[in-house]
């Protein structure tokens, strides 16, 4: 998968770029400095052996030049704008688990209630609501209305605050928001039918029947066999907000991977492009593995040999 997925986007982004561009307006360059490019880009040689070059250089540590950054090295933005998203990416997702687990598991068991329909409403808003339209909606409120009628601003709307702990929260707390938000909606759904389905099952209907407890049968029976699917949720939603994302980095100029990769992808820096696709992608094959692993701990009935 990492090298489909690798070679795929390297492919693509060498057809569509061409460093040799940058020297077409330049009056005062001869042949050399275009000679120098081929050479640094290996232009003259063909995409695939220009890609198995490229990956001997990374596996060996080597990730080029940003180009685009001012030809800093590409390890050191890497792991400065990864540590950036993680700081948005680790609380969204902890409290997407926690409040979409909840929300799902409280709609089904009070199937039809108040509680129920209200949830289900702002699941269908949160569905029906693009990204960047909710993160601008939170910057008008808190940017602009907020500090409009009632004098202060709360949190800040645009940019990575880092003078003082309490100023990183204030930048945190909108851009989570809407990750959090936007994902939520599908995790309480899904989690909501999973337990639904799960809820009408043969064997909680005997356990209720043997006399086990109500809160024994939802913890151990129930809501351990509802985990299963809902595992895979959290794989594919932990891979893409720990991978950046893209809107939201961009709609709150947040300094992470999403934002950097549409920087990097318009600027034609193939080397930052090539590594931000193989971190994005080896992050999907691990959080997909690590759910594979998760399966054998939470049904007893699967089990790897």
């Amino acid at each position: 998968m990492l090298l489909i997925a690798t070679f795929i986007t390297f492919w693509a982004a060498a057809e569509v770029t061409n460093p040799l561009d940058a020297l077409a307006t330049c009056a005062t360059c001869d042949q050399s400095a275009y000679d120098r490019l081929i050479d640094l880009y290996e232009l003259d040689k063909s995409v695939p052996e220009r890609y198995v070059s490229w990956l001997g250089d990374f596996v060996s540590g080597d990730m080029g030049q940003a180009t685009s950054q001012g030809e800093r090295p590409v390890s050191e933005i890497f792991w400065e704008r990864g540590l950036n998203t993680l700081y948005l990416a680790g609380p969204a997702f902890i409290l997407l688990t926690i409040l979409g687990t909840f929300a799902g598991v409280y709609s089904a068991l009070r199937q039809y209630s108040a509680g129920d329909y209200a949830i289900t409403g702002i699941s269908y808003l949160g569905l029906a609501m693009p990204t960047f339209f909710f993160g601008l909606l939170l910057q008008v409120v808190f940017a602009i209305w907020v500090p409009k009628y009632l004098g202060f601003k709360p949190f800040w709307s645009s940019g990575m605050h880092t003078e003082s702990p309490l100023q990183l929260l204030r930048s945190l707390v909108l851009p989570v928001t809407t990750l959090m938000f936007v994902l939520l909606a599908g995790d309480s759904r899904f989690i909501r039918a999973a337990v639904l389905d799960i809820k009408s099952a043969d064997y909680i209907r005997t356990a209720r029947a043997k006399g086990v407890s109500e809160r024994k049968v939802i913890t151990k029976h129930l809501f351990r066999n509802a985990m299963i699917p809902a595992i895979t949720l959290w794989s594919l939603n932990a891979a893409a907000l720990f991978g950046g994302s893209l809107i939201t980095e961009t709609i709150f100029s947040w300094p992470g991977f999403g934002r950097l990769l549409i920087d990097a992808t318009f600027a034609g820096d193939l080397d930052l492009t090539m590594a931000i696709v193989f971190a994005i992608t080896t992050l999907v094959v691990l959080f997909n593995l690590l759910a594979d692993l998760l399966y054998g701990l939470v049904d007893p009935r699967i089990r790897y040999d």
